[in-house]
């Protein structure tokens, strides 16, 4: 008895014939599967800027601290972090910063002579709205803040997220000025042992940061003919006197 392995079943694509009853027959050969190829900028046409990369952030990557003060020349941030998993909240030690650039004046013109004003604030990519803000240092370019924030977070949150501290300045003309900016994903660094950073800050596309949010209640009494406006809260506001952050 010879047993032989079945071999895999051929499909036979024979020519499929229409017609209708008494007309003359149409023959229609099958068609051949053929692969489509989509180009990896057609999604890009409806929202670019989702699509849109900072400029800065493959030269950055490549270069080393040292290179980064040279090539932008605007200064370095000193910071520390540490999880505390007893509490569960990160802990943001926001130390020094030195050899921050000079103000420019208002006309763009010349440097003010002027010190600047700087503080720092913080928060945890993706989330601004949660941020942290140091006291404003007046008239320095080597500021000391020693001011110690914290995150309420869980820990394998935590290590998602990414440290943003903006370095920005309060300028004589009331306007809040991005000096520069340091990221540090929390995944690379060991949360619970902690450490202390001096990394070089870098540009950023944010030239101003906001303001912050306001909740207001309107209220309009036709038989009186008065609008009634009540502050209700107020949230994220910036710093605008030398006393301690918030």
């Amino acid at each position: 008895l010879e047993l032989r392995r079945p071999s895999s079943p051929l499909v036979d694509l024979k020519p499929i014939e229409f017609g209708i009853l008494g007309s003359k027959k149409e023959i229609v050969q099958p068609g051949i599967l053929k692969k489509t190829y989509t180009p990896d900028d057609y999604f890009r046409k409806f929202e670019p800027r989702l699509y849109s990369l900072d400029s800065n952030s493959d030269d950055v990557e490549s270069l080393t601290d040292e290179e980064i003060v040279a090539k932008y020349q605007l200064g370095m941030l000193h910071f520390s972090t540490q999880y505390d998993l007893l509490h569960n909240y990160l802990i943001v030690r926001v130390i020094e910063a030195k050899d921050l650039p000079p103000p420019i004046s208002y006309d763009g013109a010349r440097q003010d002579m002027a010190h600047s004003n700087p503080y720092v604030k913080i928060c945890l990519l993706p989330d601004q709205k949660n941020s942290k803000q140091t006291g404003v240092k007046r008239k320095t370019q080597n500021p000391i803040f020693e001011e110690r924030y914290m995150f309420d977070i869980p820990f394998l949150e935590a290590q998602r997220r990414t440290l943003l501290l903006t370095v920005v300045d309060f300028d004589k003309f009331s306007r809040h000025c991005v000096i520069g900016k340091v990221s540090m994903p929390l995944s690379e660094v060991d949360l619970v042992k902690g450490g202390h950073w001096w990394k070089a800050l870098v540009p950023s596309s944010q030239n101003e940061v906001e303001l912050g949010e306001l909740l207001l209640s309107l209220n309009y009494l036709p038989s009186a003919g008065r609008l009634n406006v009540d502050i209700i809260r107020a949230k994220q506001l910036l710093q605008t006197d030398m006393s301690q952050g918030s």
